[in-house]
């Protein structure tokens, strides 16, 4: 009977393991294709191939989604072949996911300040709520809400004096205000689309036949407020506004695929 057994358990175990032999080869081999891939295209920029690494850099991440390290170096062949747009854009989908990286930004500076892409001064408040990213001023509400629940759970079994519950009443709701304003203004600035062709028509109606009011330059950050039909209406970073046609811009996180 244990032969018996042995003999009928021993082709499963044999077929688990062939399959994660399989597996575990499949996800070598295309971790080792990325890097080679990876390597070609960092060799085609060093030789001045940017039309090569570029091809290389967004097969990559076709396949294996973006990293910061390859949208850097995809952002830096696009502004060495002269695509400002698809330079700056790429700089800032690297920046999503690396915020604090020094390179990133210090490049995206750089193209910007040598294109004249230059945004309008900022008002005090606009510094201010720029002190803290989207997830602080987030957390900063959590903050506000766990204070105000931790104190009227305390009133309920200790006493406090009136003039104790308006101070601390008062500061959660200032705070929580606060926390809300700068949440809003974050994401209201969290994903803006570029401008990613020369020189865009910008129109005073979602129509190709309507009056231009001038040019909207490649490479400027854009905050779509409407779309209708093929046009988006717009306001970059200057404070311009009108209608685009939206295959001409792009957004810096893009939505994910229906069905991915």
């Amino acid at each position: 009977m244990k032969g018996t057994g042995f003999r009928f358990i021993f082709p499963i175990l044999l077929t688990i393991l062939l399959t994660n032999l399989l597996l575990s080869a499949t996800v070598v081999l295309a971790v080792t294709d990325e890097d080679s891939l990876f390597q070609q295209a960092n060799e085609a920029y060093s030789r001045g191939d940017y039309a090569q690494a570029i091809s290389n850099y967004q097969q990559i991440t076709e396949t294996a989604g973006y990293s910061s390290a390859v949208l850097y170096n995809l952002a830096n062949s696009f502004a060495q072949a002269g695509k400002t747009g698809r330079a700056i854009l790429n700089y800032e989908r690297a920046l999503r996911l690396s915020p604090s990286d020094s390179d990133i930004s210090g490049n995206l500076e750089l193209v910007k300040k040598e294109n004249g892409l230059f945004p309008k001064e900022s008002s005090r408040a606009e510094r201010f709520f720029r002190l803290l990213n989207l997830n602080q001023w987030t957390a900063l509400i959590l903050l506000a809400l766990i204070l105000v629940t931790t104190y009227l759970l305390a009133t309920m079994k200790y006493r406090f004096s009136r003039q104790l519950n308006i101070g601390v009443g008062t500061s959660c709701f200032l705070l929580l205000c606060l926390a809300s304003a700068g949440t809003m203004f974050r994401y209201q600035h969290f994903n803006p689309s570029v401008v990613v062709s020369p020189e865009v028509k910008l129109f005073v109606s979602p129509f190709e036949s309507s009056a231009s009011i001038g040019a909207m330059q490649e490479g400027r950050l854009v905050y779509p407020q409407k779309n209708h039909g093929n046009f988006s209406y717009v306001i970059d970073e200057t404070d311009r506004k009108g209608w685009i046609p939206s295959s001409l811009i792009e957004p810096v996180c893009r939505p994910a695929r229906s069905g991915s």
